[in-house]
């Protein structure tokens, strides 16, 4: 019995990207010991559901080369997104999901100015490529309940956002940004 490489080797990046945005997680957002809820979930997410599932659900999977195609041009926007997200929120105090902190001011810079949960919105379209590669019932009920899990975690930012002293401030750039793609017709500010 031999075992396929193509798949393995094309699975392998997919499934250390997850774990990249586990590790460059911890290092770009603030978190305190008391942020157990936000820690736990995104290393479910990204850890068992992501890193793991895809490991799991792409052992000995056929992979045909239009889905690599799709779920690789996923996986790098993803990386690229999430890589500019990091560098525009550094030294700016953003805090892990689900802690009911605020920065200490609109960020309306990089990709926050055309959206306003772009790192989100990376960690959807990484899972966007997993279901790409592996179109299959159980992945698309993992692609659900992250698409779901992150969701919640945006619209609890702007809970604590909405109820903080940048309330005003952030109300109008609501306004004018989408919550995970840019507004059509919207302008950014600069």
């Amino acid at each position: 019995m031999t075992f396929p490489l193509w798949p393995t080797v094309f699975l392998f990046p997919l499934a250390l990207c997850f774990y990249y945005f586990l590790l460059a997680g911890a290092r770009t957002f603030e978190h305190s010991p008391a942020d157990d809820l936000g820690a736990g979930l995104a290393q479910f997410s990204f850890l068992v559901t992501g890193t793991l599932g895809t490991l799991f659900f792409g052992y000995r999977a056929t992979v045909p080369p239009a889905n690599a195609v799709i779920s690789a041009a996923l996986m790098l926007c993803s990386l690229a997104l999430y890589t500019w997200v990091r560098r525009t929120v550094k030294e700016r105090r953003f805090h892990i999901a689900w802690s009911g902190e605020v920065p200490d001011a609109v960020c309306e810079h990089g990709p926050y100015r055309y959206a306003r949960h772009p790192a989100y919105a990376s960690y959807m379209l990484a899972f966007a490529a997993m279901l790409a590669a592996l179109p299959k019932w159980p992945v698309l009920a993992v692609f659900l309940f992250n698409v779901a899990l992150f969701v919640h975690a945006a619209r609890d930012d702007e809970r604590s956002l909405a109820g903080s002293a940048l309330a005003g401030e952030y109300a109008r750039y609501k306004r004018r940004t989408g919550m995970f793609l840019p507004r059509i017709g919207a302008r950014g500010t600069g």
